[in-house]
């Protein structure tokens, strides 16, 4: 809890670099160099990166001048990872599962509720299982039922689901209760569930965006979580009163915090607003985002390096589809799949540094806007001088690399970047080219057939030679751009123009067969 509290006292600068490799997966390699320990623990009360009682935990180090401690070593997302390497002062480490990860998170929401002076005498016996069911990762159950209620699929027979949800006869919170929890749901107290949620809801998205998926702001998706967890660890067994109950507490806690955030009238008052604040923002990110923490033995007098290597799933439309009028007001790249969205922290270390590139020399960064939680650009917010205290450190845009340095102090812990895909120049210039031709073949085609007789010499009509000349040059140019071999992250991108091209050659090539079957095309002048 004291070094996942004080991450920037200890970790002197935290390297990030994305790759975005393909169209649906991006490599991230992240290095955070940390300080020695002996040296961050003799600093005094007051002085700038002072990291209470942590002289304790390294008073008893081995012969070989090390000690073992359990690491927060780095945020991830809740999406789908792949190759997750985490490596301390160039050795493996043990990951500690998932689910004890969760009750670190929660025992860290106590800590932030006891600095704010907020009661937590019944922390343990109501909000403990319910915050740690709610940090864990989301079950994929919820997930399927949300998207065969809301996603319309291209299988007819799966229609049935939305057409039931929209006359109101079926809705995804509700079945996925009725078939997950362990007892029988009442309408009358799901209401009451819905409406202690839809409180706690309210403080979640002033702190970050609408997610579906988050625990955070949909806490009720987090009961069957927590009534198998009790199960399992002989808690005793969930119902309806127990529920309700911690679902209360939980609105309470978050209550509390709001009051408790705007009152600084003094000083011990603004030190209680500082923890509320962090604990409202720390509650909405971990609905969101998960901890790793690992366990191993590290160097007490040296600094090291914490790497970790991951291939995360990209997001290429967001799903917060209203908080586009945040961004663009005409955000037609968003809907049509080229714009890319990441989730980055920017806050854990003295300095952070953040470059993002694209694998394929076809692809280039358009544009990279930083916006904080809620969708809102970071140049905006520092322009009005929102709890940004200073400029960046570097910030660069070119087609190939997008570049983000930061050491300002109160900087926003977490960001996304939002990235404007585009295809290389020549590339775009080439598939417009294809296209235009196509449409004028297609035009020629037409008005030399339909051209009537003018004069006793003027051949009239489509011959045989006219329609090779056309037809030849513009199928070989539409099927070249067609066929070309690409990466899928190109292929994404050309996807909307591709199948215009398509659409056009087809019209060409029906077109020709049409007049053809008409005799409208001469073999002889």
């Amino acid at each position: 809890m004291t070094l996942l509290h004080h991450l920037p006292a200890w970790r002197m600068r935290a390297i990030e670099r994305i790759e975005l490799s393909s169209a649906q997966w991006s490599v991230r390699e992240h290095e955070i160099h940390v300080k020695p320990l002996t040296e961050v623990a003799a600093k005094r009360l007051g002085t700038t990166g002072y990291v209470p009682g942590l002289h304790t935990h390294l008073m008893h180090p081995d012969n070989a001048g090390k000690v073992e401690l359990l690491l927060p070593i780095i945020e991830l997302p809740k999406v789908p990872l792949l190759d997750l390497h985490i490596a301390v002062n160039g050795e493996p480490v043990y990951r500690v599962p998932l689910d004890v990860g969760a009750n670190l998170e929660a025992q860290y929401i106590k800590m932030l509720a006891v600095e704010a002076g907020i009661e937590v005498a019944n922390f343990e016996s109501d909000l403990t299982d319910l915050l740690a069911a709610i940090f864990f990762l989301p079950t994929s159950q919820y997930a399927d039922t949300w998207k065969k209620y809301c996603q319309v699929s291209i299988d007819p027979r799966q229609w049935v689901h939305p057409f039931l949800r929209s006359i109101g006869k079926r809705e995804p919170l509700k079945s996925y209760l009725n078939e997950f929890l362990p007892f029988g749901l009442k309408g009358h107290i799901l209401d009451e569930w819905r409406d202690v949620a839809s409180h706690i809801k309210e403080y979640v998205l002033q702190e970050t965006m609408e997610d579906h998926l988050s625990g955070a702001e949909y806490p009720l998706i987090a009961l069957p979580q927590m009534a198998r967890e009790m199960a399992r660890l002989g808690r005793g067994d969930a119902d309806e009163e127990l529920c309700s109950q911690r679902l209360k507490s939980l609105y309470l806690l978050l209550h509390d915090a709001h009051a408790r955030k705007f009152h600084t009238s003094t000083h011990e008052a603004k030190n209680r607003a500082r923890a509320a604040s962090a604990l409202l923002s720390t509650y909405a990110a971990f609905g969101s985002q998960w901890t790793a923490f690992a366990r191993c033995k590290i160097p007490v007098a040296e600094p090291f390096i914490i790497t970790v290597k991951e291939t995360r799933s990209i997001y290429f439309q967001h799903k917060w589809n209203k908080e586009y009028r945040s961004v663009r007001k005409f955000p037609t790249a968003e809907h049509i799949g080229r714009t890319a969205w990441t989730m980055v922290a920017f806050a854990d270390a003295e300095t952070n540094h953040l470059s993002i590139k694209t694998a394929d020399t076809s692809v280039r960064l358009h544009d990279c806007v930083a916006l904080d939680q809620k969708g809102v650009p970071l140049e905006e917010s520092a322009r009005k001088d929102e709890e940004v205290n200073g400029e960046l450190d570097e910030h660069a845009k070119t087609f190939e690399l997008y570049l983000r340095h930061d050491s300002t102090a109160g900087r926003r812990k977490r960001i996304w970047i939002k990235c404007h895909l585009r295809l290389n120049r020549i590339l775009s210039l080439f598939i417009y080219l294809a296209m235009a031709v196509t449409g004028v073949g297609t035009y020629l085609l037409i008005w030399r057939a339909m051209e009537e007789k003018v004069g006793e010499d003027q051949i009239h009509g489509l011959t045989a030679k006219d329609a090779t000349v056309i037809l030849i040059p513009v199928a070989f140019v539409t099927a070249f751009v067609l066929a070309k071999e690409n990466t899928t992250l190109v292929m994404r991108l050309r996807k909307f123009r591709q199948s215009i091209l398509l659409i056009e050659l087809f019209v060409l090539l029906g077109t020709a067969f049409a007049l053809y079957m008409h005799h409208a095309v001469r073999a002889t002048p």
